[in-house]
């Protein structure tokens, strides 16, 4: 594996982790728990009162990626110790700085009925989840003994 493809990898399992986050907070939300799925919130951004879960998948992929490149290079700084504890932690300080501009842009302005409680709680546990999945496919696919540079 060449040292430039290592990115690309890490941007392609923040994609992928995305998934167990749209899961969890479509079940939560099926089972009436909240409002929005990530996908359907994330869409929100650029839909303002239409949730879509194509244009949200595709913003919820495109940050996913995006915080996993982030989070990769700061885990070959800061060392792979606890890896997945920093990335639950990582993912959850990014959850709070996203749910911020969130409410600022589209809560805010009251361009949507604000969200019940319960809505902020399912996405904090779906990014906590999002963290964990991309800390351990990044320790697998990334960080192995082998694979390390």
């Amino acid at each position: 594996m060449l040292k430039y493809d290592k990115p690309l990898i890490a941007a392609l399992i923040g994609v992928l982790a995305t998934l167990p986050y749209e899961i969890i907070t479509r079940v939560l939300v099926f089972i009436g728990i909240g409002k929005y799925s990530v996908y359907q919130l994330t869409s929100l951004v650029i839909t303002i009162d239409r949730p879509s879960t194509i244009i949200g998948m595709i913003l919820s992929c495109t940050v996913g990626g995006s915080v996993t490149i982030l989070f990769y290079y700061a885990i070959k700084k800061l060392g792979r110790d606890y890896l997945v504890l920093k990335g639950a932690s990582f993912s959850l300080i990014v959850w709070v700085l996203m749910e911020a501009i969130f409410v600022w842009l589209i809560e805010g302005p009251e361009l949507i009925d604000p969200r019940p409680l319960t809505d902020y709680y399912i996405h904090m546990i779906g990014s906590i989840f999002f963290g964990v999945t991309f800390s351990i496919l990044l320790r697998f696919y990334l960080f192995r003994k082998s694979n390390v540079t």
